[in-house]
């Protein structure tokens, strides 16, 4: 006999297809609803399958007309396996044993129509749901983050393959193509052996079942034993993480919140943060932390659990025990380098004690000084003032007695070449100076890319953000920091000297983002 499966946008469809290549005779074993192409089950187009058959040679009336229940469980077996074949394969016939498809067929009891044939396609597994499709991403998260073999890892549904149920379906009865009006069909075995065939066939294909799985675990201990394999493995699964994880980002974008409440994905685009560093927290986070409502904790949590991973955290200065700590500042003019050096040196004389001299190399602005001596006459500290590394060697001498030097220095144009050569060559005479960069929270992320480019040459060691209060928006940040790794001290907010300053923290950093 000969067995084809045809596939077709509608049932009607293909049947016509049946009817032309089998003729009226054929036997229709098997139909369902299938599901081609789309990303992970979903905008894939759905059509039909159905698997016929016709015999090569007239079936024998002499043929015993009911079949063991063993038989009868061989029959189906052989049967589902034609099938599956069918499926894998290119529609050519298929051999399938000796057995009479109709006396097959005759053990099941079907309303044998076309609407019974629908109903039962109808049946299918329906597409996975949307917080389906994110429990098992989050699920693929956690053996990616565990080191877990990929093998077998991904649910079926979630697999780039249609979803397609495996489980044989009842044989249908036979269908006149020609005239689409139901054939009668011969019950030639009791309801009872129909439904002890049935059983053992589920049985057999369970054993199967478990049988394969068997295999694959070996298969998979044995792979463990290669690194190469396993990492493979690994790398496969994280790649198509990476593809549910995007998908569930475009996912919520058309899906309503809450109140209308923005979701840490969408928080962070409205704060300017970049694609790049986007996507880096995207692959960090699982699909629940992503999606949680900007004002959770949930977000909070998850949003201080990437900056952990993503940057560097100073959390202010720390002083030595056995010498001075020596602070320099630089930066462009106007982002208010003295004021902040101003607020450094009231925390650590009016809160911790400490013992703290002032000096200033900021000679271009006759306003710098006579701020910064305002200061020092306040807090009773010593003030110096240099013209060149020379001067600025015999000031750092002068007070080697002091916990806390902090060094002013004039603004700099990052794109003055000889301008930055020549604080290079200041900052240069002392390996001790702690160089830290202060930047205005309302520059643009391009420009304090290039900004902290081109201060390189000073070979920066931290990174103050001041102004913070004077935007709304704090991507540049998280932005400047992913991409360069330099360390975050501080951030000032207002200018009262010394309450609007803050040693930075992950905490704090978390909670400016998410307002």
């Amino acid at each position: 006999m000969q067995i084809k499966s045809f596939k077709a946008p509608t049932l009607k469809e293909a049947m016509v297809n049946v009817k032309s290549e089998l003729g009226v005779d054929a036997v229709i074993l098997h139909t369902n609803k299938i599901k081609k192409g789309g990303i992970l089950g979903f905008h894939a187009k759905e059509i039909v399958e159905v698997i016929a058959a016709i015999e090569d040679e007239p079936v024998v009336k002499e043929q015993k007309p009911a079949m063991d229940t063993g038989a009868a469980s061989e029959a189906v077996l052989q049967a589902a396996a034609a099938a599956r074949a069918s499926r894998n394969s290119a529609p050519e016939p298929q051999p399938t044993g000796n057995f009479t498809p109709r006396n097959m067929v005759s053990q099941y009891q079907t309303a044998g129509t076309i609407e019974a044939i629908s109903h039962a396609m109808a049946q299918n597994t329906p597409s996975p749901t949307f917080g389906e499709v994110l429990a098992s991403v989050n699920r693929a998260q956690e053996q990616v983050e565990s080191g877990e073999s990929a093998s077998g890892t991904l649910p079926q549904q979630l697999s780039d393959q249609p979803v397609v149920n495996e489980q044989v379906a009842p044989v249908q009865p036979a269908v006149d193509v020609n005239s689409g009006v139901e054939q009668p069909v011969v019950k030639e075995e009791p309801a009872e052996s129909v439904s002890v065939a049935e059983e053992k066939l589920v049985s057999v294909e369970s054993d199967a079942e478990q049988l394969s799985s068997a295999k694959e675990t070996e298969t998979a201990s044995e792979d463990a034993t290669d690194l190469d394999v396993k990492e493979q493995e690994i790398l496969d699964l994280q790649n198509q993480l990476e593809e549910m994880k995007s998908m569930l980002v475009e996912m919520s974008r058309n899906k309503d919140e809450a109140g209308g409440i923005p979701n840490l994905q969408r928080a962070m685009e409205a704060q300017g943060i970049s694609q790049h560093v986007l996507e880096d927290m995207i692959s960090k986070l699982n699909g629940t932390e992503i999606l949680a409502p900007q004002n959770s904790i949930k977000a909070l949590k998850a949003l201080e659990k990437y900056v952990r991973k993503a940057i560097r955290i100073a959390n202010g200065i720390t002083l030595y025990s056995d010498k001075p700590k020596i602070v320099a500042l630089i930066g462009p003019t106007g982002v208010g380098k003295t004021t902040t050096l101003a607020k450094i040196a009231a925390k650590f004389v009016l809160e911790e004690g400490a013992k703290v001299a002032l000096i200033t190399a900021d000679t271009y602005r006759i306003s710098a000084v006579e701020q910064l001596k305002t200061y020092s006459d306040i807090l009773g500290l010593p003030l110096e003032i240099v013209y060149n590394p020379q001067a600025l060697q015999e000031a750092i001498e002068k007070h080697r007695d002091k916990q806390l030097i902090l060094l002013d220095t004039a603004g700099r144009s990052q794109y003055n070449a000889y301008q930055m050569k020549e604080l290079s060559e200041l900052l240069n005479i002392d390996a001790d100076i702690e160089k830290h960069l202060v930047m205005s929270a309302t520059t643009k992320t391009s420009d304090g890319l290039e900004l902290l480019d081109n201060f390189s040459l000073c070979k920066p060691d931290r990174v103050i953000f001041t102004k913070v209060d004077e935007t709304k928006t704090h991507g540049i940040i998280l932005n400047i920091l992913h991409r360069r790794k330099a360390a975050l001290s501080y951030l000032t907010n207002g200018q009262s000297v010394p309450d609007d300053i803050e040693p930075a923290s992950i905490e704090k950093l978390a909670e400016l983002l998410l307002r």
